[in-house]
């Protein structure tokens, strides 16, 4: 794996990492962390009980448009005649800066999850900034102060008590992988399977991932929003989250590891209309005032501040729904064009930094490194997005009911396998 710019990153990510524990150690490719087994056993417990389900691991900077992509992770597959094919088993979820910053995108994504009726999933907090910047790129002007903002101000889902589970993010990311890779590969049915990673922001927490942990390159595979064949969004020639930290971009792209990229050009199609948002809004299923009933009234708010701030910022009359995209594509693979290229990205241009570089004609004569979607089927995308937020609202009303989901009843039974970690993660 080639590195790149001044400072060597693994030496970055150690230091952002922080020690491995009180007496300054650190981690290694040559160390192995003791963990109790009760974790491990409750991750490969999980899995083996998710039999036919994709297994994944979301990393993301919440964000209105990552917390529907939590919202359809979490549920997509799970109504009346679901196929578990089309199901998410879904390890843990990340945070990186991107949105806003690391702590304000780990608070919206654990409010995000208990709000959608997923509070058994663990989140952990990834890193704070760029693997060689010296700070994150930040968007408020899309995503508010706190990043998830509602039109009236303050947060679209109310406030959790629930704390991250580490604020190691990437040692317990290896770990969580690691377990499910394990149980996969015993399974004969599911040997050679990997675990997908989805990143719907920066990939600086799938960078460190691959240079703290090289094993993990055998273990995963990538599946990220971000980059374009064409023009860029926040800058003329590059998409956010890659020219966030194109170092770590290039990282993964370079890594060996499958790569699926749902660029601009297909996120942009996503478009919340005014026709979708009424669908949200007039599909309740239960009285309102009921949690099911909320979560739409939620669902509403957060498409309507994105609506205004994309018309504000770009110019948009509807907003695209970026990052559940990244997450479709793994779910239902045919409802995307798309075909391998090379796909550069460009660190150290004076105005194109971040860029990503498709070699769409296949002039450069380089083996592809990179499955780059085209095109995507919207009106599907729409009908298993509104479907998975009434399969929310259902669970909500279930719990209410003093049942629960069957998305939030697998979850919650194997939850605490993070809780258990040595301090050194925590």
């Amino acid at each position: 794996m080639s590195s790149v710019g001044g400072s060597r990153p693994s030496e970055a990510v150690q230091a952002m990492e922080g020690a491995g524990d009180d007496s300054g150690s650190r981690p290694s490719e040559g160390v192995r962390w003791t963990v109790p087994g009760a974790s491990r056993d409750a991750v490969v417990q999980h899995v083996g009980s998710s039999r036919h389900e994709k297994v994944v691991w979301m990393d993301c900077d919440p964000g209105h448009d990552d917390a529907m992509a939590l919202i359809l992770a979490g549920h997509v597959g799970r109504g009346a005649g679901g196929v578990p094919g089309r199901r998410v088993c879904l390890l843990g979820v990340s945070t990186v800066a991107g949105n806003q910053t690391v702590a304000k995108c780990t608070r919206n994504a654990i409010s995000t999850l208990d709000a959608i009726g997923l509070e058994g999933v663990p989140v952990v907090e990834g890193l704070g900034r760029p693997l060689l910047s010296p700070a994150a790129l930040l968007c408020p002007e899309i995503h508010g102060d706190c990043g998830l903002e509602a039109p009236g101000g303050g947060p679209v889902f109310p406030h959790s008590a629930r704390e991250p589970a580490s604020r190691r993010g990437v040692l317990a990311m290896f770990h969580a992988i690691k377990w499910a890779h394990e149980a996969l590969q015993a399974d004969g049915d599911r040997a050679g399977e990997r675990v997908w990673v989805v990143a719907t922001g920066a990939l600086t927490n799938v960078a460190a991932l691959l240079l703290m942990f090289p094993e993990a390159r055998d273990m995963v595979r990538v599946s990220f929003m971000g980059g374009a064949v064409g023009l860029g969004n926040t800058h003329p020639a590059a998409e956010f989250n890659i020219q966030t930290d194109p170092e770590a971009a290039r990282l993964v792209l370079d890594s060996g590891v499958p790569c699926t990229m749902v660029p601009l050009e297909v996120t942009h199609t996503a478009l919340a209309t005014a026709d979708v948002i009424a669908g949200v809004r007039d599909a309740a299923h239960h009285e309102p005032g009921s949690d099911g009933a909320v979560l739409r009234e939620r669902v509403v708010a957060l498409l309507t501040f994105f609506k205004r701030t994309y018309l504000e910022v770009f110019g948009f009359e509807d907003p695209p729904l970026h990052d559940p995209c990244a997450v479709l594509v793994l779910t239902h693979p045919e409802l995307f064009e798309g075909r391998p290229m090379r796909v550069d990205v460009e660190c150290e241009g004076r105005v194109s930094r971040g860029r990503t570089v498709c070699d769409v004609l296949g002039v450069l004569k380089r083996d592809a490194n990179c499955l780059v979607c085209e095109a995507m089927d919207v009106g599907r995308f729409w009908g298993e997005m509104l479907g998975a937020v009434a399969v929310a609202e259902e669970g909500l009303a279930a719990a209410a009911r003093g049942g629960g989901s069957e998305a939030s009843l697998a979850h919650s039974q194997w939850h605490g396998w993070v809780a258990t970690l040595p301090d050194a993660f925590k």
